[in-house]
């Protein structure tokens, strides 16, 4: 199954899909987004507040409206987050393959903070810039810290722990970008189990 977009008038959509994307700052949630809804790669970094974006893609068969919610991974905007959330149909969990921090917090931070406002909801874990593995002045740096980029095995190991799918992506090069949407629109398909947040709503998101 794959997605397309078209430059002609949109049909009606047959469904609607919400995507909320949560991680650390700086970890390339919007490149990602940019990307996937306008085929063009931003050059300069603005923090996100929060953003909204639209794209109407046809998927299995179906013309889907997939809204894409973009969010602040900054300390600052925690109590404001949560607003994202109400009627997520999947969540993307966004680290940074060059920023090993960005992982652990998906453990310490990002994963908690969904399961408490989302359970049941599909989760995706995704590790961005799969350019900077190999780049020698990321493993320098990296290095110098005692580090080193993060393996598919170990963002693997984590998906698995948290119950969620894994896949990487370059927003910087495209690899695998649409690969992830593709996942989530699949993912966000599927009859989900664990507890029903609402009479017939399981698995979408409620705040309260």
């Amino acid at each position: 199954m794959d997605t397309s977009q078209s430059s002609a008038a949109p049909r009606r959509p047959d469904l609607k899909r919400k995507l909320v994307v949560v991680g650390d700052g700086g970890c390339g949630k919007t490149c990602l987004l940019i990307v996937y809804a306008e085929n063009r790669f931003p050059e300069a970094y603005i923090p996100t507040v929060f953003e909204n974006y639209v794209t109407q893609v046809h998927f299995d068969g179906k013309e889907i409206e997939l809204a894409l919610w973009d969010t602040a991974g900054q300390e600052e905007y925690d109590r404001l987050r949560p607003l994202s959330y109400p009627e997520s149909d999947v969540i993307l969990i966004v680290f940074s393959i060059d920023f090993p921090t960005s992982l652990a917090n998906v453990q310490d931070k990002w994963y908690p903070e969904v399961a408490h406002f989302c359970e049941g909801t599909p989760l995706i874990l995704v590790g961005t810039k799969t350019d900077l593995r190999r780049d020698e002045q990321t493993r320098r740096m990296l290095g110098a810290q005692g580090l080193v980029p993060v393996t598919p095995e170990t963002g693997a190991a984590v998906a698995k722990e948290i119950g969620a799918k894994y896949i990487e992506c370059s927003a910087k090069t495209g690899a695998g970008v649409h690969d992830v949407f593709n996942l989530a629109l699949k993912e966000s398909m599927r009859k989900q189990w664990g507890k029903m947040v609402r009479p017939g709503r399981g698995g979408r998101c409620l705040v309260v």
